[in-house]
């Protein structure tokens, strides 16, 4: 499993190989050692699993984080899109909080994001230690300056149909021990998550065959929300922050959090703007708690 580290001294990124379809396949089915080959194989056979049956990539992207163990200490997930612009720019973020890595990133010679290098290398770079990260780049500097809970990052570019169509981050809250099985292990997410992406491409141009433009609309009969959900949702179309949620609640500002990224799920939304809207189209405060 993910190890976390009290102290280590100051040292840059870790480099995984090249992410060539087979070496990762072969990695699925030997995937590291045996002391943490369950939780790990069990995770990659859920997601691949996910993954087959992607409608929207970002339901899949929150139902990935939804999924991660807790003791992981993996606060986040960010998924970047390469336009035709040669814009590296965001398209879908969960997190525990509202804050937001940098949106856009030009790609350019001089640039060391470690999204562009991901892509850039076609490797996964791994920072086990904040201070990797702070010493990389300017770059790395700004994630650090946005995200000050972050303690580890590791970063693997994602193909489609066989092309480069992106990157995939994933921010920790702790420091993390990413020997050659945990690069084996986030080498097959990435191929997973392009896995979901090639899917989710599929079945959005079937649902454009099948239905009109207009956007449908999520009933709250479809969601079965809770009467605790349903509080939680009224709460946050109220503009209320997660420690006031769970200050009402009597819940854990933790436990507050992922109820909140479990109602994105469910709401088919990327942030809390977007549940905000939802939650007001669906006239929650008209019904009876």
């Amino acid at each position: 499993m993910l190890v976390a580290r009290k102290e280590k001294p100051t040292m840059g990124p870790r480099y995984s190989g090249r992410l060539d379809t087979p070496n990762v396949v072969y990695a699925l089915s030997n995937p590291m050692k045996a002391s943490r080959e369950m939780q790990m194989l069990n995770f990659l056979k859920e997601s691949l699993v996910l993954a087959k049956k992607a409608h929207h990539i970002d339901n899949f992207i929150q139902n990935l984080y939804l999924h991660c163990p807790n003791t992981w200490g993996l606060f986040g997930i960010c998924l970047r899109k390469l336009n035709s612009s040669n814009n590296l720019s965001v398209l879908t973020q969960i997190s525990n909080n509202d804050k937001e890595l940098p949106k856009n990133l030009k790609v350019s010679f001089d640039s060391k994001s470690p999204a562009l290098e991901a892509i850039r290398f076609n490797v996964g770079i791994f920072f086990e230690t904040r201070n990797a990260l702070l010493n990389y780049s300017s770059e790395g500097k700004e994630i650090c300056s946005s995200l000050p809970e972050l303690k580890g990052l590791v970063c693997l570019p994602i193909t489609s149909h066989e092309e480069m169509w992106g990157s995939v981050e994933f921010l920790f809250e702790k420091e993390v021990e990413c020997d050659e099985g945990i690069q084996d292990f986030f080498s097959c997410i990435a191929l997973i998550i392009g896995t979901a992406i090639d899917h989710s491409i599929s079945a959005e141009a079937e649902s454009v065959d099948r239905e009109s433009s207009e956007v449908r609309t999520v009933r709250d009969s479809e969601l079965k929300l809770t009467p605790r959900l349903k509080k939680i949702a009224i709460m946050i179309a109220d503009g209320r922050t997660n420690s006031e949620i769970a200050r009402e609640l009597c819940y854990s500002e933790s436990a507050a959090r992922y109820e909140t990224v479990k109602l994105y799920a469910m709401l088919r939304v990327k942030n809390r703007a977007e549940a905000g809207a939802a939650i007001n189209k669906l006239k929650l405060k008209d019904l009876s708690l």
